[in-house]
């Protein structure tokens, strides 16, 4: 009998062990999770052409967390608990400042904050050097360049980062690389920052519902910034106004792996009252189909513009989700494609012949947007 009870057990045990394997997802190319904005592991393959895969136990272990019947309810209960119980946010790139401010999570976005990755001398000058070949080459074919850093949203509001992170210099790398091409380079440069600190009291980023980025007010300063600038270039570019918006204003929230975080703001609003610009990306997507992250791609005509002008935005975030197609309102086409392309920056300049060329880079991916311009060869070959 005791033996008996003995199997019963081990066979219950087995069971217990296998049945997360039996009922696991077993997708070969991985799913999509949009509540954690990441790709699952894929189920693993033993064996591929040339040999065993390596580290096949840890592919294993990572598909079956990512894969469990019901993980998406155990992530949610775990997400709400953790911050009901204990005032944690679990959600992994996501860090909580001070009055429940949200920031990114990022070891080296907290080493900015705090000033200790400042760009080694030798970069910033192979950098300033760079950039003033790319500018040189620019300038030869007739094409204004311009230079636009933005800020991410614990360099305009350190105070409400988080308690216990402390600054330990008064210079980070976005303010290396302002000064570096003011002194060594005649780039132009589009000047945010002290307009931004000026103008925070406006709360001109998200609190809660961003971790990053600045909201469409801060934007629109932005924006109005940039245009100011080439307007003294280009003086028959015209600018959208504040009365050429409807400005409302729209009350948001945000999830953090399922859990509603229990704090919304009043969102700025801005819509163009009478947009001219027309995107015409899915007819022009043969003709960029050479281009790096070609979903970043975005292509505009504005046929009731008054001028001939072409512009070229190559950027991430700041410019793709918030700017251009304010911009596009000011330029007979506008062309915004993904910072990854500098590299091939001169084949789209020779098949899209602009007039101006905007380089944006976040502050956030400044040391990947510095090593990307100094591997850069096309400028040495001119």
């Amino acid at each position: 009998m005791k033996r008996r009870i003995t199997v019963i057990f081990i066979a219950i045990f087995i069971l217990c062990i296998s049945l997360p394997y039996l009922l696991a997802h077993r997708d070969r190319e991985g799913r999509s999770s949009s509540m954690e904005n990441r790709m699952l592991a894929a189920y693993p393959s033993v064996w591929a052409e040339g040999g065993p895969v390596p580290a096949y136990l840890s592919r294993f272990e990572a598909w079956l967390d990512d894969n469990l019947r019901g993980r998406t309810v155990l992530v949610e209960a775990n997400s709400t608990l953790q911050y009901q119980l204990f005032g944690r946010v679990v959600k992994s790139d996501i860090l909580q400042g001070r009055n429940h401010w949200l920031f990114v999570k990022d070891q080296d976005m907290i080493r900015e904050y705090q000033r200790l990755n400042l760009l080694p001398e030798e970069r910033l000058d192979l950098y300033a050097e760079k950039m003033q070949k790319i500018s040189d080459y620019l300038e030869r074919r007739g094409i204004a360049f311009y230079y636009f850093q933005c800020y991410s949203k614990e360099e305009i509001y350190p105070e409400q980062y988080a308690a216990g992170v402390n600054r330990v210099g008064s210079a980070g790398r976005a303010d290396q690389v302002v000064e570096t091409l003011q002194e060594k380079t005649d780039v132009k440069q589009i000047l945010t920052k002290d307009m931004l600190l000026e103008r925070a009291d406006e709360l001109i980023y998200f609190q809660y519902v961003d971790s990053l980025h600045w909201n469409e007010k801060g934007s629109y300063y932005g924006y109005q910034t940039l245009m100011e600038e080439i307007g003294k270039d280009f003086g028959q570019i015209r600018s959208l106004q504040e009365t050429d918006y409807l400005i409302t204003e729209e009350e948001s929230s945000v999830e953090l792996y399922g859990f509603e975080y229990p704090y919304s703001e009043l969102c700025p609003v801005y819509k163009v009252r009478d947009p001219q610009a027309k995107e015409i990306t899915e007819q022009t997507q043969e003709r960029w189909e050479f281009l790096h992250y070609r979903e970043h791609t975005h292509d505009y005509v504005n046929e009731g513009c008054e001028n001939d002008l072409r512009i070229l935005l190559v950027g991430d975030s700041f410019v793709r989700m918030f700017l251009k197609d304010d911009i596009a309102e000011g330029f007979r086409e506008t062309l915004s494609i993904d910072w990854l392309n500098i590299p091939i920056l001169d084949q789209v300049v020779e098949e899209y012949q602009p007039d101006i060329v905007v380089l944006e880079s976040a502050q956030s991916a400044l040391k990947d947007t510095v090593e990307l311009v100094i591997q850069t060869e096309f400028a040495d070959a001119q």
